[in-house]
């Protein structure tokens, strides 16, 4: 039984509402692409005020290219029959200075596995668009392991498999949604998430063997293909790398890093999944977003290994640089048994801690015979601000117990309205009654519910094993005590 409240997810009804970071960021003179995502009764209507030369808006998605780098605030207007929404953005245009808040969208992974194909993703694309997901701003695909064949083509560089039949018409089918789309590899000789009817698929070398590097999965090759295979990614029109390989280190990450760099198109770059501590200044830096932790599989004790990986790398996470908690592990999942053992207060506990711990959002589920609840718990305007906020302030604990089965942390993250997040992570065993004072009388909010507490300087909270609540308040947190 669910002790969590969460607002029922309506996309589709109301007066129009922009579910966007006030803060965006491109490199100048490569193609921009930003759909607009509006919640809120269709026909809606878009407009944009004050877009820097080069950009154009269509309907709902802005494209083109911006020559010169700077600062740019525009306004964007959405307008129904039920009223008008305006939010000022301001574009950030530089060189790399893509994804400069965490990453909203979808990857394959435990959808699909390596069975994963183009026609899955693309009935993917169909239902996000259709059930209303992509209006909270959700607007990365990412294909994982499973797409790859062997090394051919004009860059001698991996070929998609059958499963894959036209590469480009892929992308090319996601940019007209104004959506994105995003690829896996790896620099070992063999890739991870090979598909059953193959013995191996490449990655990004080949060759012997390097000796520097670990024997994992054949090793790392001395011959390096980053190049050839970024130029195809490009011709393809891809936005986004998964690179996945252990130990993660900063050499791979630096010949492929650069050679995304020099391409024509704006890459997003995660590096996956050993990505050591004493590599932290490098991961923090380059990289939109980096993981150390386990693969998801949707278990308490797996969610509670992924948790706790946050502390190491949390003074390191900053703008544009994130921890990433792996994808979500919830909702209808072909792959092995994963979101099965869930309860529903588990499954908010696992997107909670992505969203409040400024990890990329990425859903993994089918969407097939999904649930009000599940299309709730993605789609939730004030959770997905909370990950999004533009002050950019890490989530840091202020209270924490761990004793005798008790596990109960307490984050705090200041927004950039002034007011403050508070995550209260029950994670223990037994049920925990909290007595919460504040500095003084302020406006309390329970964000999962959408719902006004009222004004007040304190709050009791009553909190089942294994659950979670978000509150929002205009005055910060003073003491919490167990009664």
């Amino acid at each position: 039984m669910r002790t969590i409240r969460i607002a029922t997810a309506m996309p589709f009804t109301g007066a129009p509402k922009i579910n966007l970071a006030s803060v965006f960021g491109a490199s100048p003179n490569k193609p921009f692409l930003l759909r607009i995502p509006v919640t809120g009764e269709r026909p809606i209507s878009y407009s944009a005020l004050d877009l820097p030369e080069g950009l154009v808006l269509n309907d709902n998605i802005i494209s083109g290219s911006v020559v010169s780098a700077g600062n740019y605030q525009i306004t964007l207007i959405a307008q129904n029959r039920h009223g008008v929404d305006r939010k000022k953005l301001l574009l950030e245009i530089r060189p790399e200075n893509v994804l400069v808040t965490p990453l909203l969208g979808f990857t394959t992974w435990n959808a699909f596995g390596s069975e994963v194909s183009q026609a899955s993703v693309l009935n993917i694309v169909k239902r996000l668009t259709e059930l209303g997901i992509t209006e909270y701003g959700y607007r990365y695909v990412n294909i994982d392991s499973g797409w790859q064949s062997q090394y051919g083509g004009k860059f001698d560089a991996v070929m998609p498999n059958q499963k894959f039949p036209n590469m480009k018409y892929l992308t090319d089918t996601l940019h007209a949604l104004g959506l994105k789309c995003g690829i896996y590899s790896t620099p070992m000789l063999n890739a991870w998430g090979c598909p059953k009817e193959f013995s191996s698929i490449p990655g990004c070398t080949t060759g012997e063997p390097d000796k520097r590097f670990a024997s994992t999965m054949g090793g790392i090759g001395v011959v390096r293909k980053e190049k050839n295979n970024v130029l195809q990614w490009t011709e393809w029109g891809f936005d986004y790398l998964k690179y996945d390989w252990t130990p993660t280190d900063p050499v791979n990450a630096e010949l492929m890093r650069s050679e995304l760099m020099r391409s024509d198109r704006d890459f997003g770059f995660c590096v996956t999944v050993h990505a050591l501590k004493e590599y932290h200044e490098y991961w923090s830096k380059y990289c939109s977003s980096y993981r150390s932790n386990t693969d998801s599989f949707g278990n308490w004790s797996n969610l509670l290994d992924i948790y706790r990986s946050y502390f190491t790398f949390m003074p390191y996470i900053n703008k544009g640089h994130y921890f990433d908690l792996d994808m979500l592990d919830i909702g209808t999942c072909n792959y092995s048994a994963v979101g099965k053992e869930f309860t529903e207060d588990e499954m908010i506990v696992a997107y909670s801690m992505r969203a409040f711990f400024n990890s990329p959002i990425q859903i993994s589920s089918t969407l097939e015979n999904i649930s009000k609840f599940e299309l709730s718990l993605y789609c939730n305007d004030e959770i997905i601000a909370i990950n999004q906020d533009t002050a950019f302030s890490t989530a840091t604990p202020i209270y924490q117990i761990e004793e005798n089965g008790r596990l109960l942390h307490v984050f705090e993250k200041k927004l950039e309205d002034q007011t403050y997040a508070y995550a209260f992570f029950q994670l223990g065993d037994q049920e925990e009654h909290l007595h919460i004072i504040f500095d003084g009388i302020g406006s309390l909010r329970d964000v999962w519910a959408k719902e006004d507490i009222g004004l007040s300087d304190k709050i009791d909270l009553s909190m089942s094993p294994h659950s979670v609540r978000i509150i929002k308040s205009t005055k910060a947190l003073k003491t919490v005590t167990i009664q």
